[in-house]
């Protein structure tokens, strides 16, 4: 959907109050929930795509003493177009495989259960998470657009048989001041495994600042997600700085007698990382990324809710690639 342009005064009246309101959400994120999604421009035939990535944290420690490292394999993928013009529907989704090694301290006087700041076991190994979320658009005017979503999720540790289902409803408002600059914003509502649901923010943003420099997010419905500053004179290649926010509850497994059978474990981190896009023929991507998880914090609970381990660990150093295929076309309406 093409958006008549305003006079560039107008742009750069915007400009400083939004980067400000970008730089504002950095210490939020280590203090709430947020989703931060893509912003894609309205299509106007079907088309969608798929994307494979692998992570690798290399080792850290925590505040007790242990150590861990875990690589991740994640396969996401969307589709969707319009049913008039004025309303689109689509559906997004993805799996996701974290494997985790453990070095435990076992100092002397470990404690035989959770309660101090020292593991007295491997908490968990493999962890699957599933997401899907079916989502709608509807376009009002040239300017502004209502997005809702239904994100649903299911996560849990290798043979976890306890309920890992999470689900919600989010939605936000999209608005393009001018053609260079779409913004949205709204709220997302979940359950939460063992807890009370949660109310947390959507943010979206797409902004050409200049044409080789754009500010835009990404991530998916699912919580979390990442700002990126993105630079290229050519679209062949790009560098790209980005800050984010990753946060997955699971299902533990109901193994043994231990307190955190068929508990619940949280993860959380604000990574930080550079990342070199290659724009390959009919727009195939791969990305290769770097960087560092900061403010790293894991929790286990039991089945009830109630805590048997809070710690923060280390900034962890991370690498990853990923490769994304498109699906279908991509077709602009022309007004």
């Amino acid at each position: 959907m093409r958006i008549p342009a305003l006079p560039g005064s107008i742009g750069r009246s915007i400009a400083p109050y939004l980067a400000a309101g970008v730089a504002a959400l950095a210490p939020g994120l280590a203090r709430a929930q947020v989703s931060i999604a893509d912003d894609p421009a309205p299509r106007f035939a079907w088309r969608g795509h798929v994307a494979n990535d692998f992570l690798y944290e290399t080792e850290t420690e925590t505040d007790g003493g242990d150590s861990f490292e875990a690589w991740h394999l994640g396969l996401s993928g969307d589709f969707g177009g319009p049913i008039n013009e004025s309303i689109l529907v689509g559906v997004s989704g993805g799996y996701r495989y974290a494997d985790y090694d453990w070095k435990l301290d076992n100092a002397l006087g470990t404690p035989p259960g959770y309660g101090g700041a020292e593991l007295p076991k491997d908490p968990w190994g493999s962890v699957h998470t599933f997401d899907v979320a079916p989502e709608a658009t509807i376009l009002v005017g040239r300017q502004f657009a209502v997005v809702g979503a239904v994100p649903i999720r299911w996560a849990g540790e290798t043979g976890a048989h306890g309920n890992g289902f999470i689900a919600g409803v989010s939605g936000l408002v999209r608005w393009a001041p001018i053609e260079t600059l779409s913004i949205g914003a709204g709220i997302g509502i979940t359950s939460q495994l063992e807890g009370e649901a949660e109310t947390y923010p959507v943010v979206s943003l797409d902004w050409q600042v200049t044409p080789a420099l754009r500010l835009a997010t990404e991530g998916s419905w699912a919580m979390g997600g990442r700002t990126s500053l993105a630079w290229g004179p050519a679209e062949a290649v790009q560098l790209a700085l980005s800050l984010g926010y990753e946060r997955v509850r699971f299902r533990l497994d109901d193994h043994g007698r231990a307190p955190d059978r068929n508990g619940v474990a949280e993860i959380r981190s604000i990574p930080l990382e550079g990342t070199i896009r290659l724009h390959l023929a009919e727009r195939v991507q791969i990305e290769l990324r770097g960087g560092v998880a900061f403010g790293g914090r894991f929790r286990i609970e039991r089945r009830t809710g109630a805590k048997l381990y809070d710690q923060h660990y280390d900034p962890a150093p991370r690498i990853g690639f990923a490769i994304t295929v498109p699906l279908g076309w991509t077709a602009a309406r022309a007004d």
